[in-house]
């Protein structure tokens, strides 16, 4: 009895390639736009400036260099582990003999910086990609056992990301402790999906950086910010 359809896992492929390549896009384009204006800090600077009184302006500048320390080191971060992950994953897919490694490997980096749900989705592409790549091989026989090395690459892989690499970068370059961070992706979550757990770090540092310069008279803030 057969339990996958071989006509359909074609369909299937191009469907899920597709929404992967939109989510693809909008995460590089929300990483291209935050780099942007990291770099032309002056540009953002007058921007923000005609909309804020003068008397504001000392601690506006401030709270802006203060954030583009913070996001610079954030995201160095997460290129970082885009670029570990990437390397690791090839190495072992490889070695392991599975075909397509880089383009599974590359994939499930750049998903990698959606917190939590991204290791998910890059193994769930690195599944249809092997599929899609041993249409013709018994299932049973060849097929089943690939797919069992790239979960367990996949899981080696996360015990790296999630005992190394995350401590360091999600924690560490925006200094907050992690306990804040997944509440905040949980949050980012709820109010924006997918997008919303890819802004919600750097939104949450930025808004830490103003509560900080220009709040700092709450407990509350004091708390939040005392690492910043």
């Amino acid at each position: 009895m057969y339990y996958i359809n071989p006509s359909r896992i074609q369909s299937m492929f191009t469907s899920t390639v597709s929404a992967f390549g939109n989510m693809v896009v909008g995460i590089m384009s929300v990483m291209f736009i935050a780099f942007f204006f990291l770099k032309e800090q002056g540009l953002f600077y007058e921007m923000i400036k005609t909309a804020v009184p003068v008397e504001y302006e000392e601690r506006t500048t401030h709270a802006i260099d203060e954030s583009s320390k913070l996001l610079i080191r954030y995201f160095i971060g997460i290129f970082i582990q885009i670029t570990i992950v990437t390397i690791v994953s090839t190495i072992l897919l490889s070695a392991l003999g599975i075909q397509n490694a880089l383009l599974i490997a590359f994939f499930a980096a750049i998903m990698n910086v959606i917190p939590y749900m991204g290791p998910i989705i890059g193994a769930s592409f690195g599944a249809i990609i092997t599929i899609s790549s041993n249409l013709n091989v018994s299932f049973y026989n060849e097929l089943f056992p690939q797919l069992i090395k790239v979960f367990i690459v996949f899981g080696i892989v996360q015990l790296i990301d999630n005992f190394i690499l995350q401590p360091n970068i999600f924690s560490k370059s925006v200094k907050a402790h992690p306990l804040e961070i997944f509440l905040i992706v949980l949050i980012g979550a709820k109010l924006g999906g997918i997008l919303g757990m890819v802004l919600a770090i750097p939104l949450y540092t930025v808004m830490r950086v103003i509560g900080k310069v220009f709040l700092s008279e709450f407990k509350v803030i004091q708390r939040l910010t005392k690492n910043i």
